[in-house]
């Protein structure tokens, strides 16, 4: 029992010392800091919640006007009747 209480203690003194060699400035400043990060939280929350809002409060569009595009003489593929036309505009330099 006595040969594993000195690894113990040196182990648990080993460990513990950087806790008790910060000062109270030190932790005061991390206090302070995990405080300021709080308050960003919360701000950025607020900032989402806000933008969700927006975002219901619009109004999908209910109605969907057909566009058509006259294609002429130029090339295609695919039925010429389909329902949705992929026009694709490119410049070929």
């Amino acid at each position: 029992m006595k040969k594993y209480l000195v690894p113990a203690v040196i182990a648990v003194l080993f460990f513990a010392l950087p806790v008790f060699a910060q000062t109270t400035d030190d932790i005061n400043a991390f206090k302070k800091e995990i405080e300021a990060l709080k308050e960003s939280q919360k701000a950025i929350q607020k900032d989402i919640q806000e933008i969700k809002d927006q975002l219901r409060a619009r109004q999908a569009p209910t109605e969907f006007k057909e566009a058509v595009i006259e294609l002429g003489d130029n090339p295609f593929k695919g039925n010429k009747n389909a329902k949705l036309t992929l026009v694709e505009f490119s410049d070929y330099q």
